[in-house]
């Protein structure tokens, strides 16, 4: 038999998880950013619009992948190496330890809070050398540049040579430079 203080201890607790839920999904609510932060490990956080993008150095970049509901896509995506937006933030290493640089990862979080990790060594061109872009338009057959549409939002990362578009982050609002934990 429920006492009436086990009864409302119980009942505390589902309201309160309702609430976390209710939390969760008012902060997962998905659609466009207007903004891109880019925080975490580095000495200068910066937040970025597609206008202030559009200000850096900008590459093109062609890629196709397989998506669960389209299949193969191939588009042309106009955009910031990933790399050179870390490069202006500066991401902070322990210059004590060894290669700290390669304990460094990065989490692309989307607004419908979507994440995936991209390593550092990966985008570093002395490791892996992969030119992620942070994508803010699309260039079609005619060469027409356009900004992303709805579904993609206005930042996108994209990652080339992934077969699976999983890591191809739309509706990006969020890159966190974060380190591995030490042993």
């Amino acid at each position: 038999m429920l006492t009436p203080r086990i009864v409302k201890s119980a009942f505390v607790l589902s309201l309160l998880l309702s609430l976390g839920t209710a939390q969760c999904a008012a902060d997962c609510l998905g659609g466009a950013s207007n903004f891109l932060r880019l925080a975490g490990n580095v000495e200068t956080p910066k937040t970025f619009t597609p206008t202030k993008l559009a200000d850096y150095r900008t590459t093109t970049m062609t890629v196709s992948f397989y998506t669960g509901s389209s299949g193969l896509v191939t588009k042309t995506y106009v955009g910031v190496p990933l790399l050179d937006l870390l490069n202006e933030a500066v991401v902070v290493t322990d210059s004590t330890r060894k290669n700290d640089i390669l304990r460094k990862y990065l989490v692309a979080q989307a607004t419908d809070c979507y994440e995936s990790v991209v390593s550092m060594a990966e985008v570093l061109p002395n490791f892996g050398g992969q030119p992620v872009l942070v994508a803010y338009a699309t260039v079609d057959a005619a060469g027409i540049e356009t900004p992303l549409d709805d579904s993609e939002g206005r930042f996108r990362l994209i990652v080339p040579g992934d077969k699976a578009g999983g890591r191809f982050v739309s509706n990006l609002m969020r890159i966190i430079v974060r380190s591995a934990p030490g042993s």
